[in-house]
């Protein structure tokens, strides 16, 4: 929504239609102000002022995500299906391809990083507000959420057992999000990060005392 002014309320209009990226058929205009025109079109003159917002379709975020993962497939010319879940708190968009799953998932998942970015700036453009969306490509990130929880459960057994820290390899910060997740209700386990940077290490303790740690680690 934008409160635009404009010698008119037509050049309002046009004004924030601009800046809303949307055409009038979109939206809904409330007119706060019509203006006047003043004497000689000078003197005692006054801008139009207007209220413009998106209106609020029956689509979804499930729907919408879907269109624009779609729209970006064709337009690489990738045959594709999509399915849409529930994953934790965000809605998951997974995108099955014909042969280049590997080409939209990249090294370690950084192409697919950059898809799910442009793909929930679009959809949360569309729908007027920020949305929580996990796109995903092949399954690749339920699989790797698994085995990261798997190397979570491992490790902290292994720290358990020897009473000393066991170190993950670095990870980005959602990937040591879910680690972090996995064991926050283990009893007797704490997590912490270490290292400067995207990639950070994640280290599984058996000691709780996190006084003398707290100048080294941190849990992000």
């Amino acid at each position: 929504m934008v409160e635009v002014s404009g010698k008119t309320v037509e050049k309002a209009l046009a004004k924030a239609l601009k800046e809303l990226g949307s055409d009038v058929e979109d939206v809904d205009i409330e007119i706060i102000d019509p203006g006047q025109k003043g004497v000689l079109g000078i003197f005692g003159s006054k801008d139009a002022r207007i209220r413009v917002s998106k209106k609020n379709g029956s689509k979804g975020i499930e729907e919408v995500a879907d269109e624009v993962a779609g729209l970006i497939m064709k337009g690489l010319a990738v045959n594709y299906r999509i399915f849409s879940d529930t994953l934790d708190d965000s809605t998951y968009i997974n995108i099955e391809t014909a042969g280049v799953d590997g080409l939209l998932i990249g090294r370690k998942g950084d192409t697919l990083s950059s898809l799910q970015h442009l793909i929930g700036r679009i959809v949360s453009r569309k729908l007027g507000g920020y949305q929580r969306l996990t796109v995903d490509v092949g399954g690749y990130l339920k699989n790797r959420r698994e085995i990261l929880n798997q190397k979570a459960m491992k490790a902290a057994e292994r720290a358990k057992k020897t009473k000393r820290e066991v170190g993950l390899e670095p990870m980005k910060a959602s990937e040591r999000r879910i680690i972090h997740m996995a064991l926050a209700e283990t009893e007797g386990i704490s997590t912490y990060t270490v290292g400067n940077g995207e990639m950070r290490k994640v280290f599984i303790s058996a000691d709780t005392s996190r006084e003398r740690k707290s100048n080294r680690y941190n849990k992000r």
